[in-house]
């Protein structure tokens, strides 16, 4: 009986084979998940860009509502105030002949005091109107159409270290490419 025996030295290049091919797996991991977690954080970068645009156009339409109902009150204002102006004009000025009965007389003073209360009122409450747009806007724009700025936990949940991928186990580590769906544990998961 003949008694094969393999030399000492083959089984030391299989262990040395072995260990370069989990050292390639290892280093083919280690890149995939760089580049797995540069994806992610573009993708949240551009997440929280797109929400910051969303809400500045928010906020445009607030000021565009706001500038529509100022504008317009600014125009009621100045019209009114051109309209007093030509009632105070008839007051002082305006001339009614001598010969014209003192009904006439009573009826076009009666009608000018009314419309110099009204368009007094109509001033008044167009200048109100307008800062109360004003105010209600800059009540829209600062407590209900804030920008979302990230807080320092959402920032600090988008970096990475390459320690996390120590974290990963033993089958991430050396799992073989296109085997099975690759998932990650993200920096909060293997924490708690």
């Amino acid at each position: 009986v003949r008694v094969f025996r393999r030399p000492p030295f083959l089984a030391m290049e299989v262990l040395a084979a072995l260990g370069l091919g989990a050292k390639e797996l290892f280093n083919y991991n280690r890149e995939n998940f760089k580049f797995d977690q540069d994806q992610r954080l573009e993708r949240e970068t551009l997440r929280l860009e797109m929400q910051v645009k969303r809400f500045e156009l928010f906020r445009e339409d607030v000021r565009d509502l706001v500038e529509l109902t100022v504008d317009r009150m600014d125009v009621y204002h100045l019209v009114g105030a051109l309209f007093l102006e030509f009632c105070i004009v008839l007051f002082c000025e305006g001339r009614v002949q001598a010969s014209a009965p003192p009904f006439l007389l009573s009826l076009f003073l009666l009608s000018n005091a009314c419309a110099f209360i009204y368009l007094l009122l109509a001033v008044w409450l167009s200048m109100h109107a307008s800062i109360a747009a004003h105010s209600f806007g800059v009540r829209l724009l600062t407590r209900f159409v804030r920008l979302p700025i990230p807080s320092v936990r959402q920032m600090e949940s988008l970096r990475t270290q390459l320690r996390d991928y120590e974290k990963q186990g033993v089958a991430n580590l050396l799992r073989l490419p296109f085997q099975d769906k690759q998932e990650w544990v993200q920096r909060g998961d293997h924490e708690g």
